[in-house]
Parts: C-alpha cells; structure tokens; sequence
C-alpha cells in the first residue's frame, strides 16, 4: 500500500512538472510570436506612412488591413500571456478599425456599400490586389491588357470573411486555435475540426445567389466551351493577399478544385477553397512566415476549364543557372497539376531569354522577340539542352466534374509535349509578363491545339543570393565622426545634447523651457527612448546609437519631419555635449560642422520661430520630407487615426488604453505591457517546478536553478539516485546553449572578478535590521534564484544577498526583437547606501548605452533594437556587474564613492578591494 501510494505521490507531482513546464513553454511561444509581430506592425505603419505622402491607394488598403489583422492579434497575444487581464482592448481595437476603415473607404471614393463583391476578370476594379488577392488581381491585369488569360470571376475577401464572420464560424475557429496555442490541441486535429466545421456549414443565401449570377454569365458568355451534358467546367482556386507576393508566395498551401461543373458542386468547391485557408500546413506556413494564423485574406477565383494536351510551368531565369541567360520550362500531358506537384517526368525546356522590343499594352500580337542581332530565335536555340522524358500517366477532366489518371498511349509515351512553334510563344508570353510585372517571374500554363496557351498564374519568382535591396552608400568628401541608417530623411545643423537617461531627459525639457533663446539641438540618445518623442519637435535632428528605422521614434521622427540617423553605435562615445555637427540623414553620416556654417543665434528673433523652424545650411537646405504639404484633408484624417504616437510616456498617468488614439497607440501599449507580463514571469510556477529545476554551478558564489523551455541547455541526467534536492547533475558552462545565459555567464565567471569583498562595520547593524525585514517581501532571503532560458531568450529572477535582480533578454537575429529589460533593488546596508550603489549602476550602465531610471534604491534600465552582437556584450557586462555589485552597498559611505567605482569597473578593474582600501585611507 505504501509503495501505491508513493508512486501515485510521485506520477502526480510528474504531471504537475509537466503542466508547469507546459504552461511555461506555451508563455514563451506566445511572447516571441508577439515580438515578432509587434516588429512587422511597425514595419507596416512605416509602410503606410510612405504610401499616404506617395499617393499609392491600391497598396494603402492592403498594407492597412494587414496591420489591423497584426494589431488584434497583438491584442490577442497581450491577453494570453496576461491571462486576459487586457480584454477590454478587444473593444477599444474594433471601434479604431471600424473607423480607419471607414475613413479608408471616404478615401478612396468607395463607401463600404458600394464594395464590389464579385467581379469579372475583364471589369478594372478586379485588379485590386487588397480586395481579390494576388492571384487574381494579376491575372485580371493580364487579361484586361489582351494576354491569354481564361475568362472568370472573383469574389473578393469581404464576401469570404462575410461568409466566415456571419455564421458564427469566426468564433469558433479562434477557439481552436487558441486551443492549440495553449497546447490543449493538436494543430492537425484542430485544422482537421475547422476544415469539418466550414464545409458543413451552408453558405448564406446572398453568397449563393451572387455565386449562381456570375456562373451564369460565364456559362453564357463562354457557350463554346459548354460539356456535353450542358454545364461550364470550371476551376475554383484561392487568390489571397498575402499570396504570391515577393516575399511569401504560399505556393501549394491552398486549394484548387478544378473540372468544377454545375451550382451544387460551385457551392461545396467554394467551401473547401475556404476551408483549406485553415489546413495544418497554411496555418504552419503562416506563421512561420510571421503572420498570424487568424488572418483570413482570401479571395475566390473561379475560371473557365478546358482539358489542355498538355501544361506546366515557366520561369522567365533559370533557377539553378540565373546568370546563364535562359529560362526554363517544364511541361507535363495532361493538367498541369502534376507538374507542379512533381510527381511524374517532365519535359524540360531551356529557350534563352529575349528582351521584348518595348513594353507591351495593345495586345500580343504586335510584340516580336529578337535576339542580340536582332533575328528570330532559331529552333535549335530554343530546344539546345531540353530533355525529353517518358511519360506514363496524365491527369484529365472526367465527364461530369472531376478528374482522374489514366495511361498515356504507348505512341505518344517517348514525343516532345511542345512544339517548336508553342516553344516560342510561351517565351515571348514570358518576357512579355516579366516586363509588366518588372521582376522574374513563375508562370503556369496550359495549351491545346485547339484552344492554344492560356496563362494560369503568374507570381514573382524567388532567387537565391538576389542582391536586391541592397543599400548603396553614397561617398562623402570629408570623413564622418558617425555613420549610421536614415529613419527620418533630412539635413541639418546643431550643437550636440547627449541625453542618457530619463532624469537627463528632464533636465533637458527644462533647460528648453527656461531658455527661450536656446537654439534647437541635435539630440543624441543611446537608444530608441520612445519617451523623448515629446521633445523631437524642440530638435534640428537626432542621433541614435541602438535602434532600427521602424521603431516607434522613427515614425515620430518622420512625422514631425526631423531628420534622424539610428543604428550610429558610436555617437555617445565619439560626440561630445557642445559639439557643432551636421547630420546628413539621407546618407546615415554625421560631421564635424565647419566655422563657416555654423549659425549665430538672433537675439530679435522670437522664441517661437526658433522652435518651430530648422538651422540652415549654406551648402543645402534642411529639408521638411514628411511630405504633410502634399497629403489631402481626407488623407491627413486617415493618417490620425493609424500613424502619430500619443503614448509615449510609459511610466505617467496618461499610458493607459483610455489615452489610445491611434493603432500606433494600441501596438506601444501592447508592447510595454507584455513584456511587464513576461519580465514577472516564474514566480507562479516554482511551487511544481520540482524536477524542472537544473542547478547551474560555474564555479562562483552564485548558484541559480534553470527551467528550459527550448533548446538552453544540454540537459545530463545523473546515472544514481542522489540524495539531493535535484535527480539532475548540475549544469556546467558546457551545457549552456542558451545565447543569453552563456553571455552572462561569461560575465560571472570574466577572470579577476571579486566576489569576496564585504560590507565595512557602519553597515552592518543596517544589514541586521534589513535581514529582518526583508523576510516579509514578495522575494524573501533565501528564495531560489531561477531562469528561465531558451536558446534566444533569457528571464533571471535573482537574489544576491540583500538585494533582488531581475532580467529579461532576447538574443537573436532580428534586432527588432532583441531587447534587455534590468532591474536591481534593495540591498543590507541603509537606504542611503543602497541608493549610492543605484547610482554607480545607473553610470555604468548609461555608459553602456542603456536608458536608466532610478527611484531610491531601485534602478530600471533598459536596452531595445540592438544588434545580437551588441546585445550578447551588454549582457557579458551585466554578468560582471552581478559579481562586482555583490556588498557594494555596504562601503558606500559618502557620494564620491559611486563615481570612482563607475570609473574603475569602467575601465576593466573588476576587484572592488582597491578602492574601497583607497576610501578607508581618505577616512
């Protein structure tokens, strides 16, 4: 009975460490899904600001459904992580994006009413990529410009969000889903539940009369093409936004359901089109390429079917060979299905690439293709290198809808699929859509003898090494002091602030109110510190040394027009508060300003003009490029409501989702709030954490228990029982992966590092009486210190003696995710010791490009935007500040002490017994 009971004791605390380690595993997911998020969301409100000052308003609808789409789900993941804590943003997001719709829709002259739902491929409004997706929208480019594009219809992505949002299926999909994010569900059987769920649900009844009206006018307009038994055979394929983009192509994630013939079989192919939206393998591949999985952006296409002798696919450049200077071109009997799924021999064809005379738009028939000396490309030019292959089976249409594989006749098993004569006009066809789309392209096609070539898709093709959108610094005549990249475009003139934390930030905005006739400054900050944006319009420019050109100052930057360089790395270190410079923004320089454009202050001047206007340089003009003087009243409106950021202020009364006014708004309040949510993550967990714990022994007096919830050790189960807290061995500096935590194990255990200095004699009745109070906090002397640790992703919650640290980092390739959050508080000597040692903190720490705040005895610092590289030095840094901090606080017996520390740690002396023999002596 004994023995029963203890495994039954021992299998429920292993499920309790299993649920913990879930719970854990599920918390981390969940957060970089969001980071990842977060920095597309300001990848989009960058794009949207381009978009209003450059007029483009066919891109302006897709990129802004997109960030609303990002932004609920950044909602959506705040809630997760805080165990809904945040669900009234929920409300607040839909108001804000039923507005910026409606705003978008009086923009664009087309009030929601009157939103086409389904469209023709010959009507213009069908190449409107943000209503009927890519795919389509090209298609019906093409075809309206005389290319043979087979004739169809769409139906745009409101009618099929209309058909997911009005019958309840919405709700119930983001329940599954949220399932599987929780790991309460398997993605295959959720995908596989949803999929059941959409195809039994009947479409309403203005979708199916809309579905029967426009399959009527195709059938009558294409009466040469009816079957036999009197109905049009069509493919019904999806067509989504996000689809066959330069980025992302989605190829082979949806659906296409072809030989589709008659109204019933319109309706079931409508539905599975839709429900493979929601397939394991789309909803994969949509977040791995950093969308979200909710996201529902599809389009349906439904086109005219004929059974082809033969198809496949071109690619206008050769793949394996793009500097050969051909193109290839695969071809399969039958529908090109297989062809694209690779699963039967295939021609293979390698014509050469041939400009078109001039750029195509009255039709096929007037474009030639010539080669260099301009003769028609020969027939032994075109088939040099194909390979001809012997065919088997072919996928054909069935009487009736449907399609079937059957044997391809012994003659014909060993014949070329193309003839020279097609060869040739499927290559013009290329380089004719190559020049329209003005990239490489993928093309599918069909062709029959008697119906000849028709262009089914036609997508950006994707090339290894491709070296476009490279940055091409221009060269300057003098060497800079700083270079860095453009966030906000401009040129202009001032003396240098350096601005390190948030009481310098301060000090600043009184300076410029106290100072009326202070000339405007150039502002250099360590990082992206979102709360100086109040301050950017008191600025000629600005100077970050960590930081990226979508991050929330750039889009204030640009708003206001200020030019401003980030990612400068070194402008703390190599500019000096005074200095006269010139930042050139268009090119990412800073320079040293010469005498003779240097501008004297005008004591006749008003105030107020010398805030509002910009330095001039002789040389060139500072120039206002927020583009604000060409964005109509409609656009400005617009603009309002998705691109200023109000919130900017994180620690005042007004951050909260009352003071939301903008999407902008919504993704900062996001954003601080789930990493607050994260950095307190661990405490809960403890309790079952049981055989979760792994001790870390390096070697120092500071021993620390890791939870891995992905890939941050290499964990070494001991081969005997021990009688121990742990049945793990404990870890060694060899069994961390983590990038983080080994980062700052190289600062704990960085040679000449003095653990063992301890606190002088006037501390220590400080230190008694502290003991005694200290025993009542949230972390008690004695807690375990724990992290939490991924291969990129680091949460240390930490008691050192007297005082708590805590420090949440991620460390990895994306420098938009990459942060350091740090906080250090409390300590055994008095309050006013304790407050000494935060401020030899906060100098060591701004040094290091952090942006500080200190309030008593607590110090806040933080890092964002920086580069892995960076990121991994800071935190080598902070692991030597763990070891150095250890009783400082017990010999900082007077305000010189800090300062002189600061210097010594700063300079690479890390034994704290020097100077604290130096103060006794001044004693």
């Amino acid at each position: 009975m004994l023995d029963r009971l203890s495994r039954y004791l021992q299998e429920k605390k292993a499920l309790r460490e299993q649920e913990a380690l879930v719970e854990l595993k599920g918390r981390y997911h969940a957060f970089r899904i969001f980071l990842e998020n977060n920095g597309r969301a300001l990848e989009l409100i960058v794009s949207i600001d381009g978009q209003l000052i450059r007029q483009k308003g066919g891109e302006l609808r897709q990129t802004t459904e997109e960030l609303l789409s990002i932004t609920c789900e950044l909602v959506d993941g705040l809630n997760l992580l805080s165990e809904d804590r945040y669900t009234g943003l929920y409300g607040l997001h839909g108001s804000m994006a039923a507005r910026v719709r409606e705003q978008l829709d009086l923009l664009e002259n087309r009030p929601a009413a009157h939103r086409p739902a389904c469209l023709p491929l010959s009507h213009p409004d069908a190449a409107d990529a943000s209503l009927f997706g890519k795919k389509a929208a090209t298609l019906a480019r093409l075809r309206q410009l005389s290319l043979p594009v087979p004739d169809g219809f769409i139906c745009s992505t409101t009618v099929c969000s209309g058909f997911i949002d009005e019958t309840g299926l919405a709700g119930k999909i983001r329940e599954q889903l949220r399932r599987v994010e929780k790991n309460l569900e398997d993605l295959t059987v959720a995908a596989n539940r949803i999929r059941d769920m959409i195809l039994e649900t009947p479409l309403p009844a203005g979708i199916q009369t809309m579905l029967e009206e426009a399959y009527a006018r195709l059938a009558q307009d294409n009466r040469r093409v009816i079957t036999e038994n009197g109905t049009l055979a069509i493919s019904v394929r999806s067509s989504g936004v996000s689809e066959d983009g330069a980025d992302f192509s989605f190829a082979g994630q949806y659906t296409s359901v072809l030989n589709v013939q008659g109204r019933a079989a319109l309706f079931d192919a409508y539905r599975e089109v839709i429900a493979s939206a929601f397939s394991a393998r789309a909803i994969s591949y949509r977040s791995n390429a950093g969308m979200s999985p909710l996201e529902f952006d599809l389009a349906v296409l439904c086109q005219v079917m004929f059974t082809p002798a033969c198809a496949g696919v071109l690619f206008t450049r050769d793949p394996s060979q793009p500097d050969s200077g051909r193109m290839l071109i695969s071809a399969v009997p039958g529908l090109g299905t297989s062809a694209v799924g690779g699963s039967v021999p295939a021609d293979l064809y390698y014509p050469p690439r041939v400009e078109p005379v001039c750029v195509p738009f009255q039709g096929v028939r007037e474009y030639h293709s010539h080669d260099q000396n301009n003769s028609v490309v020969h027939a032994e030019k075109l088939l040099e290198g194909a390979t001809i292959s012997r065919k088997t089976v072919r996928e054909v249409p069935v009487a009736g809808g449907g399609l079937r594989i059957e044997d391809v006749p012994e003659d014909e098993a060993d014949q070329p699929l193309l003839p020279v004569a097609v060869l040739e006009e499927l290559t013009r066809l290329g380089e004719i859509i190559e020049s329209l789309e003005r990239r490489v392209q993928d093309v599918e096609w069909a062709w029959s003898p008697a119906g000849g070539i028709s262009i089914l898709q036609a997508r950006p093709l994707h090339l290894a090494g491709s070296s476009e959108g490279r940055r091409i610094r221009l060269p300057s005549v003098a060497a800079p002091l700083v270079t860095g990249t453009c966030a906000s475009s401009g040129k202009a003139i001032g003396q240098v602030r350096i601005v390190h934390s948030g009481a310098e930030l301060k000090e600043f905005r009184e300076l410029l109110l106290n100072d009326p006739q202070l000339d405007p400054p150039i502002l250099i900050l360590p990082q992206s510190i979102v709360d100086a944006a109040y301050l950017l319009k008191e600025c000629n420019g600005v100077v970050i040394d960590v930081g990226n050109p979508t991050d929330h100052l750039s889009c204030v930057a640009r708003e206001y027009g200020i030019p401003m360089i980030t990612g400068a790395e070194t402008a703390i270190s190599c500019l000096q508060d005074g200095q006269w410079v010139i930042v050139d923004a268009d090119n990412g320089l800073v320079f040293k300003a010469p005498e003779s454009v240097r501008k004297q202050p005008d004591p006749n001047r008003p105030a107020a003009d010398k805030r509002r206007k910009r330095l001039q340089i002789d040389v060139e003009k500072t120039k206002d490029n927020s583009g604000e003087e060409n964005i109509s009243p409609e656009r400005k409106l617009f603009r309002e409501l998705v691109v200023p950021l109000n919130l900017t202020d994180a620690f005042g009364p007004t951050f909260s989702p009352r003071e939301c006014r903008s999407i902008h708004d919504i993704i900062r309040y996001t954003h601080e709030m789930a990493v607050l949510s994260m950095f307190n993550a661990g405490d809960m967990v403890m309790e079952h954490a049981g055989n979760l714990l792994h001790p870390l022994e390096i070697g120092i007096p500071f021993m620390f228990l890791v939870i891995d919830v992905g890939g941050g050790t290499r964990i070494r189960r001991s081969s005997k029982i021990r009688e121990h807290l742990f049945a793990q061995t404990p870890l060694g500096m060899d069994d961390i992966l983590s990038i983080p935590l080994r980062a700052l194990c190289e600062g704990l255990t960085t040679p000449g590092l003095n653990w063992h200095s301890g606190p002088d004699v006037e501390a220590i009745s400080g230190i008694f009486s502290r003991t005694m109070f200290d025993s009542r906090g949230a972390r008690p002397v004695g807690s375990f210190n724990y992290a939490l640790t991924a291969r990129d992703y680091l949460n240390l919650n930490a008691r050192l003696e007297f005082h708590f640290a805590m420090l949440d980092a991620v460390c990895g390739r994306n420098s938009h995710a990459n942060y350091i959050r740090f906080r250090f508080k409390g300590g055994g000597a008095s309050q006013e010791r304790s407050h000494r040692r935060a401020v030899f903190l906060q100098r060591v720490l701004e040094e290091n490009a952090f942006y500080t705040s200190v309030v008593g005895d607590l110090i806040t610092a933080s890092l964002t935007g920086a580069s892995k590289e960076v990121v991994y030095k800071r935190l080598v840094m902070l692991g030597q500040l763990f070891g150095f901090s250890r009783f400082l606080d017990g010999v900082m017996s007077n305000d010189e002490v800090p300062l002189a520390l600061a210097r010594q740690f700063l300079a690479g002396d890390f034994d704290t017994r020097s100077v604290i023999t130096k103060e006794e002596q001044d004693k």
